[in-house]
């Protein structure tokens, strides 16, 4: 570790934070994906208040390895095919991926095609939401997949389109129905408005509002303003989203993603104010 990176908080790692970081790091695997990074987050801060609050985030951080997403995957097509009861000859999955950029929902996708029963076909999956939305026939099962619902606001406006383009196209009983890997707890006072059936493996709480009790939030909030102050505030034309998107205190990483905006930056926020590269867990594109 470089003295540059060791000298950006006012203290520096004594043998209690080093026996205490090794552990963290023997605990959560994905810790050691980029091991600087959490040395470099530790000296971050400047008291135990910020220690402590990222030692919490840590621990209820939810990364979704591959294992993880193979048995999430099975979850998934279990529940479409044994619960909602769709069969193949009428049920498109489709990804929410809007336009040519590639996004996480398209990975969920690939992983879902082998999890299905024999008779489902590749022609059962899109990777595009306007090609699905405008290739599929009347009396048809719809089921949009994402990879991650934080606020609901994306989700929503798939949904939107999907509808518009079932009603331009004058399709008759199509029923659209919404699966994800995961998403935010909070997110289902949408959800719920949408008037259509959903389902997520993982149901996330905020980080600090919901997973600390109320007590100690007054102060965990602080602590994370402080801690995000030494961030830098805007790059490349994006601005930091303060305890993640709309304040999602998300703590979520598929492996090999690009990580959700949603998630609290101190994990994936490149620059310390000033412009000084960090050393991060996550990137975002």
């Amino acid at each position: 570790m470089s003295e540059t990176i060791i000298n950006r908080a006012n203290s520096k790692i004594g043998a209690s934070d080093f026996v205490k970081l090794t552990q963290l790091h023997l605990d959560y695997e994905w810790l050691t994906y980029e091991p600087e990074a959490l040395f470099e987050l530790w000296c971050l801060s400047e008291n135990n208040e910020q220690q402590d609050l990222i030692e919490h985030l840590i621990k209820n951080f939810s990364f979704i390895n591959g294992r993880n997403l193979n048995e999430s995957s099975r979850t998934l097509s279990s529940h479409i095919e044994s619960e909602w009861d769709l069969k193949p000859n009428n049920t498109f999955l489709v990804a929410t991926c809007g336009d040519a950029k590639p996004d996480g929902s398209q990975s969920i996708i690939q992983v879902l095609k082998n999890k299905f029963s024999v008779n489902w076909k590749e022609s059962n999956f899109f990777n595009s939401l306007p090609i699905g939305a405008n290739e599929i026939p009347d009396n048809s099962n719809i089921v949009l997949v994402d990879d991650f619902i934080g606020t609901g606001d994306t989700i929503s406006r798939k949904l939107k389109y999907v509808n518009e383009t079932i009603e331009k196209r004058e399709l008759q009983n199509v029923t659209v129905r919404i699966i994800s890997l995961a998403a935010m707890e909070f997110s289902k006072d949408i959800l719920n408005n949408l008037k259509v059936d959903y389902y997520s493996v993982y149901w996330l709480k905020k980080g600090i509002n919901e997973l600390i009790e109320e007590a100690g939030r007054e102060s965990a909030t602080q602590s994370m303003v402080e801690l995000e102050n030494k961030l830098q505030k805007r790059y490349q034309g994006k601005k930091l989203p303060n305890f993640g998107y709309k304040g999602s205190e998300a703590l979520y990483a598929l492996e090999a993603n690009n990580i959700p905006n949603n998630v609290f930056p101190i994990f994936w926020w490149p620059f310390y104010k000033g412009g000084h590269l960090r050393k991060t867990f996550f990137s975002r594109i």
